[in-house]
Parts: C-alpha cells; structure tokens; sequence
C-alpha cells in the first residue's frame, strides 16, 4: 500500500510539472527551465548550443546537419522563492526541494548539490539563473537535429589545443579549415555556439573547455 501511494505522489508531482511554473493543491510551485526562444524546425535568427562533427556537413548541398540544444536558465523571480515542497525541473528529473542554501558565490544549492542528487544554480545575466554542473559547464536540454543552409562566407572562430593557445578566426575557406581539424573535428553544446542569420549558419565559435 505504501508503495502504491509513493508511486501515486510522484506522478501527482511529475503532473504539476507539465507547464512552466505551476501550483498545485497544496501551494507547492513547481518551476521548469524557461522556454529556448526558438526551435528546432525554424532556425531563422538565432545563437544556439550544437553538437556535430565536420561529417555533418554536406559541402555539396551547402547545409550543416546538428543536434540543437538550449541552455537551461531559470527566471530569477522563480528560484528566489523556492522552498521545502516545491519542486524544480533540472537535468531532466523532477526534483522534490527539501532544502535551499544561498551561496556567497551567487549559487543556489538545492537539497546539497550535485555530489547528493540534488541541483547547482548560479545568477546570471538578465534576470536568471544558470542552470549547472560539473566543471561548471550549463545544463542543457535536447532540442533536437535540424539541418540547416551554410553560408558562404561562414566565419569560424576556434579555440586552440592547450587553454593557453590563441583564438583563430577563420573568415576564408572555413571548409579547408575545419577538414583539416582531425581528431579535433567534433564540436558539442558545452563548447560551440552556431549563429544563424536569415535562415543560414554565418558563424561557428568554439571555446575551449576543460
């Protein structure tokens, strides 16, 4: 009977969590990750986190294929009133907040952090937080693959092998650069922002990450 009624409390729980920043019967608030401001199946003019290798490009057909992510920010308003009961949206999981400690760093530290299963959140610019995790990279959600038109005059702008090693910026041949990469030739959504304008990729920049 017990397990029934756990059971039972979680998907009341996961139920409350179906829209942004909910309430449910109990006063208990429920906050999600704010929308991406874009998707997947119309990349007009946008920064987005994406992952693929020079593989995905077809040179022929002028288009990059990649998986789209967004970076998971909450509205600051939000986290600031979270208490015991309320449950939070992070890395996927629905999280039940038992406990919050603020951090003289800017971090929330909800039920001990990620090391105890529970969430990492640092204050951001334009009224969020940052979602996080370890090393302190972002936590990001899956948007999903889009195949998008390359332009022509696309700029790459890369990070070296070694943290210490300058920054190149590619603004002829971005094709002849990245097929001479090598085992460097895979860009992921902790490392790499596409910026698409009018519909076409015009920039890639990767930075390097630990």
């Amino acid at each position: 009977m017990r397990k029934i009624l756990t059971l039972a409390a979680a998907a009341l729980m996961l139920a409350c969590c179906t829209t942004n920043n909910t309430s449910n019967t109990t006063g208990n608030r429920c906050v999600r990750p704010l929308p991406a401001g874009y998707s997947v199946d119309s990349l007009t003019d946008c920064t987005v986190p994406a992952q693929f290798t020079v593989a995905d490009f077809d040179w022929t057909a002028g288009t990059l294929t990649m998986t789209v992510y967004s970076e998971d920010l909450y509205d600051a308003a939000d986290i600031s009133q979270l208490k015991a009961g309320d449950t939070i949206i992070y890395q996927g999981r629905t999280i039940v907040v038992a406990q919050v400690a603020d951090m003289e760093s800017g971090f929330k530290i909800i039920n001990g952090g990620i090391e105890e299963g529970g969430a990492e959140l640092q204050a951001g610019d334009g009224g969020t937080y940052r979602g996080t995790q370890l090393d302190d990279h972002s936590v990001y959600t899956t948007l999903g693959k889009a195949t998008v038109p390359v332009a022509a005059n696309l700029v790459v702008i890369d990070c070296g092998v070694e943290p210490t090693d300058p920054v190149d910026t590619i603004r002829t041949d971005a094709r002849g650069y990245l097929q001479k990469l090598g085992q460097r030739d895979g860009f992921n959504e902790l490392n790499t922002q596409v910026l698409i304008e009018n519909g076409k990729v015009t920039q890639i920049a990767r930075r390097w990450i630990p």
